[in-house]
């Protein structure tokens, strides 16, 4: 039901800023920025929950586990760079929303590099 509430959290800032945008533009940006940031205070609540349940995962699956972290650090990334890049085409500025969009896909590809060397490494030691 949480959804819901999001949900309808983002229609009705749309639904103030819309009308605010033509009269004073500041105003709907503000609106925009209060609304993502409500709804980043619902996401944090969800955060926290996935943090102790990967806890609990990371007791199954040992050594195993770096590999999963580094998928929810990429899944983090993800997030962050487009909260932020929706923040910045709101405002109008679109060539800084894409290059937070290129900084955080640049950082994805960085984190996955360890990955990539333990496969290649793993290939290796198949091959002989």
């Amino acid at each position: 039901m949480d959804i819901i509430k999001i949900g309808l959290i983002g229609l009705a800032g749309v639904l103030l800023a819309v009308p605010l945008k033509s009269y004073k533009t500041e105003y709907s940006i503000y609106i925009a920025l209060a609304v993502c940031l409500l709804i980043l205070t619902y996401s944090v609540n969800y955060f926290t929950r996935i943090l102790t349940d990967m806890e609990s995962l990371q007791n199954y699956l040992g050594d195993s586990f770096q590999y999963l972290s580094v998928l929810f650090k990429a899944v983090g990334a993800a997030y962050v760079c487009e909260f932020c890049s929706g923040i910045c085409k709101d405002a109008g500025y679109n060539g800084i929303a894409g290059q937070v969009e290129t900084m955080g896909k640049m950082y994805i590809l960085l984190i996955g590099m360890p990955v990539l060397f333990a496969l290649m490494e793993s290939i290796e030691q198949l091959a002989g």
